[in-house]
């Protein structure tokens, strides 16, 4: 379900989060939030995550990919060793 707000620009770029988005979000004072502007020039604001717990969502979706790391680290390492080579000629 959707909820809808109004909130007014201060002079400073500064927004009051309504208290019902506070509540459903579970914000509260000193809490980060991160502003994504979709391409369709929407404006979603949700809290912020920590790094770690980016980092092991990043982990969840690539696991269900079947990827060879050591592959990847050989192609990534003859790719720096070619443009160190074009670089030096």
């Amino acid at each position: 379900m959707s909820v809808s707000e109004n909130a007014t620009l201060t002079s400073k770029g500064q927004v009051t989060i309504p208290k019902r988005i506070r509540e459903k979000l579970g914000l509260e004072a000193g809490t980060e939030v991160e502003f994504i502007l979709d391409d369709d020039g929407s404006l979603r604001v949700r809290p912020k995550e920590p790094p770690m717990e980016r980092l092991r969502a990043i982990q969840d979706q690539l696991s269900t990919h079947e990827i060879d790391i050591d592959q990847l680290r050989r192609e990534s390492k003859q790719a720096w060793e070619s443009q160190l080579t074009e670089e030096q000629s």
